[in-house]
């Protein structure tokens, strides 16, 4: 590092630092006055904002020299980087020149993956909680779009709302028929933040998020840096990445936010869309499954207004029996319209998730409020329209309040669609195990335009757990899937 010290060795000469270099030159440019003028005060700031600003975009770029050392300083850089981000005026952008990026060597492509996961992994982005770390969720998706945009791939970001999304696509391909999707944040850790410390033992990555799903986020951002590099004709596909699908993405900006905002600005929707979420469950699957079915979310409260007063003194109904006898009937309706038993076990899924009466510890004061609330995983055979309107009906003659804050249906993926077919294709053509499965779990495929969507991820184990954990032989064979699915899109 001696060059690099070349500073400190003048200084150590007897050079002028950098302070006495600023006197000299005012010296100079002032003569014999004793009066700066503010024009030579705003050249000395410009001259200095260019030195810093170049000395940042070298750090920056050269980070990777740094081998063992190069974590300690990128934290700070990260945490610098996201509050310039916050401030559109601040001078200096933590953000290096694509020219001057110097990439690391790495043996393989799952190695390359596994240090960007890693990464991310150590990002505490945490929603879906009282305590959400909205700064750390911003911290991902600044990491994340200085990494596209570092390797020159085009990248919007929506920052309408509480939590940030990032669409990336190729040149001229904003209006991909294709889009990838995923999700930067997490939920809480278990039993505490050493789950953001990733570790790898033997086959698998462990970490909140390895599996949930940052290592498939830090392959898409792979995939679209190395198809980036190998020039037109590009694939026409685009990549969606959210920071709120742990918590259901009802706020600005989850996916049904920013396929709004598309289809407002660019009257575009997309055709096929991948939801990138983990289908190989059992934790030692080299090929996850191909998911053309996914169970929708259906939230909802029924509220029971009473009149506050004295216990003693006060009458009227009791808005605790009320709610129960409501959840009863409810019951019964979802025996109407939900399939709750199947031999195969697709069937739809039906729970009280609260009910709230009450102050706890007040015993002498009648509440004047009282609220049940319902989640509803139906399968996309369930005629959920007809549910709503029985629901509805049930509350207007009880007198209850219906109050939906999340109504999306199962999905099922139209079996001709042309880019499944080639998705399929090239699974096959990668080598792959093609097999069609159902997607459990709610996940932001449900929100693609007439259903047409797919989750298809890769392996991982105990998600939202304090085992989780991702089986890494199933990087590189999904890597390779992506690029035989493009190949076969071409031939679309």
């Amino acid at each position: 590092m001696w060059d690099d010290l070349q500073p400190l060795r003048d200084l150590a000469a007897g050079a002028p630092s950098t302070a006495e270099k600023i006197r000299q030159t005012l010296k100079a440019k002032l003569g014999s006055s004793d009066i700066v003028p503010p024009s030579l005060l705003v050249e000395l700031a410009e001259t200095r904002k260019v030195q810093v600003r170049d000395d940042v975009a070298t750090v920056t770029a050269h980070l990777a020299d740094l081998g063992g050392e190069e974590g300690k300083l990128r934290d700070f850089v990260e945490h610098a980087r996201d509050e310039v981000h916050l401030d559109p005026q601040a001078p200096i952008r933590f953000r290096p020149r694509p020219e001057t990026i110097v990439d690391a060597d790495y043996p393989d492509k799952t190695t390359e993956v596994l240090a960007l996961s890693q990464r991310l992994v150590r990002i505490p982005s945490v929603t879906a909680c009282p305590e959400e770390r909205l700064p750390e969720v911003h911290r991902a998706a600044t990491f994340i779009y200085d990494y596209l945009r570092n390797h020159g791939v085009p990248v919007r970001t929506f920052d309408q709302g509480p939590f940030p999304a990032i669409l990336a696509h190729f040149p001229g391909g904003e209006k991909a028929p294709v889009m990838l999707c995923g999700h930067f944040d997490v939920v809480e850790p278990e039993p505490d933040d050493s789950q953001f410390e990733p570790k790898i033992e033997g086959d698998y990555l462990w970490g909140r998020g390895a599996a949930d799903m940052k290592t498939v986020v830090s392959t898409y951002l792979v995939w679209m840096k190395d198809t980036l590099k190998k020039g037109a004709p590009y694939p026409p596909v685009n990549l969606l990445l959210v920071g709120n699908e742990e918590n259901g993405e009802l706020e600005p900006m989850g996916t049904p936010h920013v396929l709004k905002v598309l289809k407002e600005d660019w009257d575009y929707e997309p055709s096929f869309f991948i939801a990138g979420e983990r289908t190989g469950e059992k934790g030692t699957e080299l090929w996850g499954e191909v998911c053309t079915q996914n169970r929708g979310v259906l939230r909802f409260e029924l509220v029971a207004h009473g009149t506050r007063g004295h216990s003693g003194l006060a009458g009227g109904s009791d808005l605790t029996e009320r709610l129960l006898s409501a959840r009863e009937a409810l019951r019964e309706l979802f025996a109407k319209h939900l399939t709750l038993k199947a031999a195969d076990g697709w069937q739809s899924l039906a729970r009280f998730a609260y009910i709230q009466v009450g102050t706890p510890g007040i015993y002498n004061i009648t509440p004047d409020r009282g609220s049940l609330g319902v989640e509803i995983r139906p399968i996309p055979q369930d005629d959920v329209s007809k549910m709503r309107a029985d629901m509805e009906a049930l509350a207007a003659e009880r007198e209850l309040e219906f109050l939906p804050s999340a109504w999306e249906p199962g999905v099922a993926c139209d079996a001709e669609n042309p880019y499944l077919k080639a998705l399929l294709a090239g699974i096959t053509a990668a080598g792959g195990d093609v097999r069609i499965g159902r997607k459990g779990a709610g996940t932001s495929a449900r929100f693609a335009p007439g259903g047409q969507a797919v989750v298809w991820g890769q392996t991982g184990i105990g998600p939202h757990a304090a085992g989780e954990r991702h089986f890494i032989p199933s990087v590189d064979p999904y890597y390779r899937a992506l690029k035989a699915f493009v190949r076969e899109l071409s031939e679309t």
